[in-house]
């Protein structure tokens, strides 16, 4: 999978996406096409478009494009 099917994944709103990153649970949850509901651990950000659920600095500051070659465990 590269970054580019992971985003289409997610935008397709077909459900959630897990994953860890730093062993630490994380997700994406696409509510709909403007409400994007992002986790790490306990930390917890609502992004309002794919764009910015791409760049949120969101996982120890760093976006889903930054840590992307890092996280693990991915399910959708």
């Amino acid at each position: 999978m590269t970054i580019d099917d992971l985003k289409k994944h997610i935008e397709s709103l077909v459900g959630v996406v897990e994953f860890e990153y730093n062993g630490i649970t994380c997700g994406i949850d696409p509510i709909n096409r403007s409400h994007y509901d992002i986790w790490y651990g306990e930390e917890y950000l609502k992004a309002k478009s794919i764009d910015e659920v791409m760049s949120a600095k969101i996982f120890d500051n760093k976006s889903l494009v930054e840590i992307f070659s890092s996280i693990r465990n991915i399910d959708y």
